[in-house]
């Protein structure tokens, strides 16, 4: 029995984690054989062309922003998207209703046409509570990314109902054990209900070679350009330091704190900015680095670290709930990765003004420590850290996502 799936995202696929993420299952189910449709969130002016869904372009159903229907831009589950975007605690009552509208509808008509099996969607969030709502005679399962979890803390006034409507789900699939605790916790779901199935990298693009690293240590960052990611910070405390090394910056963004940080970075000429990548792009940039950073104060489990060290670069990144998880404490305790103390914030992603001083430090002694590492050539092995990568790939992903779809359809194994 061929499975047909139904994916449903309210963003633009590819364009953040969760994009990356959608991309790739549909790509695996693909090699599969599945029969495959989206329900996807785009501007006006985007053709579907442009989604890098390995689907027909007849299978992609699309709501509209930026237009008649939905006069603003594609609402983010980040308050900073990499495009220009609407913020779901700015929604007022007739924002909400003409989304509501307008995501009813594109998934009345791609149901209609497409008959799915199961309705695979990403985020516990608005567009899950209408799957749900509209057909919950069709098995539900919802990938988390942890940006709804932000967002039930930034958009409160949302909160209360889609944590009801989004219950019923057959399934929540989580990227590690401590999101899956929060989930069971803030949703009230079962612990039946939420399985991890973790994220994964290709494999086939991310991947070490010694002989393209640059001849000055370079460090890089890849991600959205905002406050939240600590890019701001990064650029400062990089700007501090006295030494030759270069800092690549990949990844756009838009609004005020986009402009702030291409500001800081426009006036250190060791500092590139590189723009939005694709993801062969950005596995060339990861090969050429010696050093990712990441120095986040909220992730669900970044791709990007495993992409980076997939290309033998040592990382920095913020000590956050379930990084350690995934990149063992081997690779911790050999200095390859060095966590940074997650500074108190306020709300979900804030850095109180007090602790500035003391995230700086710390972000400038590990880019120090790593930056010595690079100069001493030390390479280290991790052979904990190589199997994690092993078992990481999107083939294996799928692999336990294609378990929770027969156990909703009650398929054998």
């Amino acid at each position: 029995m061929t499975i047909r799936v139904l994916h449903c995202l309210a963003q633009i696929p590819g364009k953040t984690g969760s994009g990356v993420y959608l991309q790739a299952i549909v790509r695996e189910a693909d090699a599969r054989g599945f029969t495959q449709a989206v329900v996807c969130g785009l501007p006006e002016t985007m053709p579907v062309t442009k989604t890098g869904l390995a689907i027909k372009a007849e299978n992609i159903f699309v709501t509209r922003f930026d237009s008649a229907e939905l006069p603003f831009p594609v609402a983010g589950m980040s308050d900073v998207m990499p495009y220009p975007s609407s913020r779901f605690s700015d929604f007022d009552k007739q924002q909400l209703q003409l989304y509501k509208t307008a995501f009813s509808k594109t998934l009345a008509t791609a149901v209609a046409r497409f008959s799915p099996d199961l309705i695979h969607s990403h985020h516990l969030w608005i567009l899950t509570a209408l799957c749900q709502e509209l057909f919950p005679e069709i098995p539900l399962i919802t990938s988390v990314h942890g940006t709804e979890l932000r967002q039930l803390q930034l958009a409160g006034h949302l909160a209360e109902e889609i944590i009801k409507n989004v219950q019923p789900v057959a399934k929540a699939l989580t990227l590690n054990h401590d999101q899956r605790r929060k989930v069971i916790e803030t949703y009230k779901l079962s612990p039946e209900q939420v399985t991890v199935t973790g994220t994964g990298y290709r494999q086939d693009l991310f991947c070490a070679d010694f002989c393209n690293k640059e001849k000055i240590p370079t460090i890089i960052y890849a991600g959205k350009l905002s406050r939240a990611k600590g890019v701001f910070w990064l650029v400062q405390a990089f700007g501090n330091l006295r030494v030759n090394a270069k800092l690549w910056l990949a990844g756009s963004g838009d609004g005020p704190e986009a402009d702030e940080i291409k500001t800081a970075a426009a006036t250190n000429p060791r500092i590139t900015l590189l723009g939005a990548l694709s993801q062969a792009e950005l596995a060339q940039r990861f090969k050429q680095a010696h050093i990712m950073a990441l120095p986040s104060f909220y992730e669900g489990l970044p791709l990007v670290l495993l992409e980076a060290l997939a290309c033998n670069c040592r990382v920095i990144v913020t000590d956050l709930p379930g990084i350690r998880e995934l990149v063992t404490d081997e690779a911790v305790n050999d200095g390859l990765i060095s966590l940074i103390p997650r500074p108190p914030l306020t709300g979900p992603d804030i850095l109180r003004p007090e602790y500035e001083k003391t995230f700086l430090h710390h972000l400038e002694k590990a880019l120090t420590r790593q930056l010595n590492k690079v100069e001493k050539q030390q390479f280290s092995c991790c052979q904990s850290l190589q199997t994690t990568l092993n078992e990481t790939g999107w083939r294996q992903v799928f692999n336990r996502i294609e378990t929770v779809y027969n156990e909703v359809l009650g398929e054998p194994a």
